[in-house]
């Protein structure tokens, strides 16, 4: 899962086209990347006791 960017109206997103304008996405900035990844790696689901 990584995070992308729209070049047209500069909104992020994990999917592949833009869910604003519908136009191709690709990969954010280095900076936002390891911010996201980190957040991802520091998330952890309850578990059910």
């Amino acid at each position: 899962m990584k995070l992308r960017k729209c070049q047209n109206c500069k909104t992020y997103t994990l999917k592949d086209s833009c869910p604003k304008c519908d136009s191709k996405t690709s990969n954010a900035h280095y900076k936002f990347l390891k911010f996201f990844e980190r957040k991802l790696e520091n998330y952890s689901v309850p578990s059910k006791h």
